[in-house]
């Protein structure tokens, strides 16, 4: 068992700096063993390393280090005869190299040295396919000279397309061999890809270049043949890159994430079904979205699946509902063109957090089915942490027992699609009783857990126009009210405060709350766990519901008698930055102290240097080729005239999603403009070398 030593002082910069997170969840073919990745939060001077640990589903307690963690392991899964674990490694050339290795485990649990994978150069991203014959896989063109230093070479500025595409090769087990898959678009880069179900196939999305700004630009679907010669076939695009990978299923269906409305780049994500075998419509259809929000999906199929269930898919969907998180089976039978419907999906719960939270898509689920026994069990493998228990994040087993026969029929909250694109379904009452057991299977963060314990509790209120808003509290225990109150923000903004237990850079929660203040972590409108309507909200622009939603947070713990409204400080990280920028220049008093991390201060300016200009002109509403909208108000740095708040301001030298020239603005124009206070209390700390978080 891993122990993490604690230096006495709890939650402080140094324990936080020397931490670690867990993530990377891959559970094994017959489920009966997981496997993940531990990673350094900070690294030095030294080159990143990370560790692969394995552990055992039904035993609790049984994680430990796989890889020695000298190098940079990672992106480890189970080859699909669940005898071997390749993963992605620099052993070869440290802190350069990125070549696949295979590991093979012995019977006892123990292993083998791994051996590398002769491919001839780096990988992107791979995938093994389902019969466990080939790995597909992405290199960037000409990769085979990695050693190139070009720091230093003159660069055409994004026109020369090919400098950042990528090629999609296939290696084969047997015979060792590594060949390109030829005919796909080679000015383009390959940004997500997967196996068709049969194996025969490559299931691939295309754009323009690798850099964040053609993410939102058009994306083509295509398919190939990994037959020699053979063409790819488009299936047809995307006006903006969806969230994560597709899942091509044996039901015909092709699922992925996307906003609710497609062309949206602020808005719910939403699970769209295309079914690939339909006669009578090619047209997809949403699930979830509305009013919760699908925010990750994996592909639960195995060889046991396969056999139990010919022909049909299944998938599990982790959904955001407010603070909460539930993980969800979608089962999807192949359809029948002689019946008059098309689709038939019929979805079953198997997780739901308690007082917890998920860590960062960390989790994974899989089917099994013993033939000998015809006995059939779900496995959710999760790093769960709460901040109301005390726990930090750690791997978590679920084993499920249910005959599962009840999901061949439609009892079993059978959804359907109407003619409005909207899903009936059964009431919960026709959920069937599922038995499982939990586990937990590793100790890490030990001096986390030994740390002073913080109050945690989610409180809801509600603002002028009736919307109910939820927040995270957090406070010493034991204290007395009112308390010196920091409203930290969380960025984003589509993402949300939860109830983990995790200090890292640029969550300062734990640590705050643990130095005697209230802590305050709003849900503003634009979050992640409340559907469409929702998150939309963040298209009105900066400051129409964000700030407003923030600033009721700290109204309300003043009216419950919490917070100290003469000691109020305000501070967050990205979009949270960027939201106490807005409110410090707005307010120009009510906050004594602000932190702006690594956050926007001049919205056009964003949109002319950032690495993702349309999603900066969605936020912040600001073109700065359009002069018929032009509003210079509507930025931090026009409005720092008579700022009385002392602010700092932290950011990375080489920020491509927030530049640092945003920082440096904003500390020039409070240094000229703010009052006095203002301008002895303003201080810019930029960390040379680091990117955005």
């Amino acid at each position: 068992m891993e122990t993490q030593s604690s230096d006495g002082k709890g939650i402080c910069p140094s324990n936080i700096a020397a931490t670690q997170k867990v993530r990377n969840v891959k559970i094994s073919p017959n489920t009966k063993q997981i496997i993940y990745q531990v990673v350094p939060f900070y690294k030095g001077p030294e080159r990143m390393t990370s560790e692969i640990w394995l552990a055992d589903t039904d035993n609790s307690g049984s994680s430990r280090r796989l890889l020695d963690g000298l190098f940079n392991d990672r992106a480890a899964v189970f080859h699909p005869d669940g005898k071997r674990v390749i993963f992605v490694s620099d052993r070869q050339q440290p802190g350069k190299a990125k070549d696949l290795y295979q590991l093979v485990l012995s019977d006892d649990g123990g292993r083998c040295d791994p051996r590398m994978l002769d491919l001839g150069r780096s990988v992107q991203e791979f995938e093994i396919s389902p019969d466990g014959q080939q790995l597909a896989y992405s290199s960037a063109r000409d990769s085979s000279s990695r050693s190139t230093d070009t720091s230093t070479d003159a660069k055409v500025y994004r026109n020369d397309s090919q400098s950042s595409s990528s090629e999609l090769y296939i290696y084969t087990f047997d015979t060792h061999e590594s060949r390109l898959i030829d005919g796909i678009d080679c000015t383009r880069h390959i940004e997500s890809f997967t196996w068709s179900p049969d194996s025969l196939e490559l299931l691939y999305r295309l754009r323009r270049g690798k850099e964040a700004e053609y993410s939102e630009q058009e994306i083509i679907l295509q398919r190939i043949s990994i037959a020699l010669g053979a063409l790819p076939v488009t299936i047809g695009t995307y006006p903006r890159s969806p969230s994560g990978g597709n899942i091509w299923l044996r039901s015909g269906h092709i699922v992925g994430l996307q906003s609710y409305e497609p062309h949206n780049s602020l808005d719910a994500r939403t699970l769209f079904v295309h079914n690939n075998q339909a006669r009578q419509s090619k047209r997809m259809t949403r699930l979830y979205g509305e009013s919760e929000d699908a925010v990750r999906i994996v592909d639960m199929h195995t060889k046991g699946y396969a056999s139990k269930h010919e022909g049909s898919g299944i998938i599990a969907v982790e959904v955001c509902s407010d603070v909460d998180t539930h993980i969800d089976a979608v089962y999807f039978h192949r359809a029948d063109s002689t019946k008059s419907c098309s689709h038939l999906y019929a979805t079953l719960p198997l997780f739901r957090t308690q007082g917890e939270a998920i860590w960062f898509g960390a989790w994974d689920a899989k089917f099994a089915y013993d033939s000998a026994t015809d006995k059939t069990t779900i496995v959710v493998a999760a790093i769960l942490s709460s901040g109301i228990r005390h726990e930090p994040p750690n791997l978590w087993s679920i084993r499920i027992n249910e005959s599962m026969e009840s999901m061949d029929t439609p009892q079993l909250r059978a959804v359907v699609p109407s003619g409005n694109n909207r899903w009936y379904d059964v009431p919960n009452s026709y959920y069937p009783s599922l038995t499982s057991v939990r586990r937990k299977l590793s100790s890490h963060l030990d001096w986390l857990k030994c740390a002073e314990p913080i109050h945690t509790e989610v409180i809801r209120w509600t603002v002028e126009d009736g919307t109910e808003l939820s927040g995270i509290v957090r406070l010493p225990n034991g204290v007395k009210y009112p308390l010196p109150t920091v409203l930290f923000i969380h960025g984003g903004p589509y993402r949300s405060m939860g109830l983990d237990y995790m200090p890292y850079f640029c969550n300062w929660r734990e640590l705050l709350a643990s130095a005697g203040y209230l802590v305050i972590s709003p849900n503003y409108r634009g979050s992640q766990g409340r559907g469409h309507t929702f998150a939309y909200s963040a298209n009105q622009g900066i400051g129409a519901y964000d700030w407003p939603d923030c600033e009721s947070m700290v109204d309300e713990v003043i009216r419950r008698g919490w917070a100290d409204p003469t000691r109020l400080a305000v501070a967050g990280w990205s979009h949270g930055g960027s939201l106490t920028a807005w409110g410090v220049t707005l307010t120009k008093d009510r906050f004594k102290a602000a932190v702006v991390g690594a956050g926007a201060s001049n919205w056009e300016g964003m949109v002319m240097e950032s690495g993702s200009p349309e999603l900066e002109k969605a936020i912040g509403r600001r073109d700065p080729w359009d002069c018929e909208t032009h509003h210079r108000s509507l930025s931090p740095v026009h409005r720092v005239d008579g700022v009385s708040t002392a602010v700092l301001i932290l950011h990375g030298e080489k920020d491509e999603r927030v530049p640092v020239g945003q920082a440096i603005g904003l500390y020039r124009g409070l240094q000229r403009r703010a009052c006095e206070r203002g301008k002895r209390g303003t201080e810019l700390v930029i960390y040379p070398r680091e990117p955005h978080g």
